[in-house]
């Protein structure tokens, strides 16, 4: 080996170890408390008559890349939000059956503040009827600065949980404004 090459394939591991490996984002940081959903009442229609159905798009985080959203995370935070804004059925059979597609977590490569933005499809079914209540696609940007985490695989960690964690928060808030007649509604 010569010694540029020694050089290079140095420089490469300092950089990987100054960077740190990715992890993948974690459920407590994406998920939201009632009392910060916007438009949150306590009362609705949907109350403890929602159960999430299906999350897809997300991405499992290679440790050597960029850190991630899994579907199975993501569905795993937007239940315990839900749970939290008294929406969730409580045994996850609910009368409407709320699915997720994440469309794009659109990340920076490099950067000083990191702004990540979702964009998530939602869809409100009927179980029974199949009849589609709600569907839209919401865009949220969360931005992680230099004073969140200096290490930038962990700055994009938070910035792709706060992306996700503000998505969920006007997804509840939709929810609550919703209008649902009661004859839609069974609760058991």
């Amino acid at each position: 080996m010569n010694l540029r090459s020694f050089s290079i394939l140095t420089s490469l591991a300092a950089i990987v170890f100054l960077s740190g490996c990715a992890t993948p984002s974690r459920v407590s940081q994406m998920t939201i408390l009632a009392t910060d959903a916007i438009g949150y009442t306590g009362e609705t229609p949907l109350k403890e008559n929602v159960s999430v159905d299906e999350s897809t798009g997300g991405h499992n985080t290679n440790p050597l890349w960029t850190s991630q959203v899994s579907s199975d995370d993501f569905k795993q935070a937007l239940e315990d939000s839900l749970a939290s804004a008294q929406l969730l059925h409580p045994q996850k059979s609910g009368k409407y059956r709320l699915s997720l597609e994440l469309q794009k977590l659109k990340q920076p490569f490099v950067g000083i503040n990191m702004t990540v933005t979702a964009s998530v499809n939602y869809k409100l079914t009927h179980s029974e009827t199949n009849q589609v209540l709600f569907e839209e696609t919401i865009e949220t940007p969360f931005t992680a600065t230099v004073s969140d985490a200096f290490i930038g695989v962990e700055r994009l960690k938070i910035a792709n949980e706060g992306a996700v964690r503000e998505n969920i928060k006007m997804l509840i808030g939709k929810l609550y404004e919703l209008e649902v007649s009661e004859s839609q509604v069974t609760v058991e």
